[in-house]
């Protein structure tokens, strides 16, 4: 297992509420979050954290250590990923008709769905899930050098969060 930096910009309150000891930090329940109901974090890159706290007007970023051990892997080979994967086939049949995914708007709901039905089976075993996107303009036909390939973590159990801290963007 690796321990990964992950970054979450979010409401400054409970940010620093978080940081003086809650355990809580609202999460996203929208119906199009890529890894279903959670709270976010870019992996290693603060600098997506800082272009998100401006576009969405978010007051603070979290900076923090979390354990891969603690997390479903879907970038790893292995049973755990290949389960989930087996599952998400099947129920995305199930529910193709009431909810769909649209890479060019971003808009996941079928994803979302899979995710969330799934959880259940993921979350007494893990505290959340990692996984890779590949999004934007790929810069090559048909090719897989995408220009916002990024990693993101949804956590569903925030007690796995490792050395909270402030994170000061600095100036370029």
């Amino acid at each position: 297992m690796a321990i990964i930096k992950a970054y979450h910009a979010g409401g400054a309150d409970e940010i620093e509420k978080f940081l003086l000891g809650s355990l809580y930090i609202k999460q996203s329940y929208n119906d199009n979050n890529w890894l279903g109901n959670g709270l976010y974090f870019w992996e290693n890159d603060s600098r997506r954290a800082e272009n998100w706290q401006i576009q969405k007007g978010k007051g603070s970023i979290l900076e923090c250590e979390i354990d891969t051990g603690d997390l479903l892997n879907l970038l790893e080979d292995n049973d755990e990923a290949t389960g989930f994967f087996t599952k998400a086939r099947s129920l995305s049949d199930r529910h193709r008709a009431t909810h769909s995914n649209n890479k060019a708007t971003q808009r996941f709901e079928l994803d979302c769905k899979i995710f969330n039905v799934l959880k259940a089976d993921f979350q007494t075993r893990f505290a959340g899930v990692r996984m890779a996107f590949y999004l934007g303009e790929s810069a090559s036909e048909n090719g897989n050098l995408y220009t916002d390939q990024h990693i993101q973590v949804c956590l569903w159990d925030l007690s796995v969060i490792q050395n909270p801290k402030k994170y000061i963007p600095c100036e370029w």
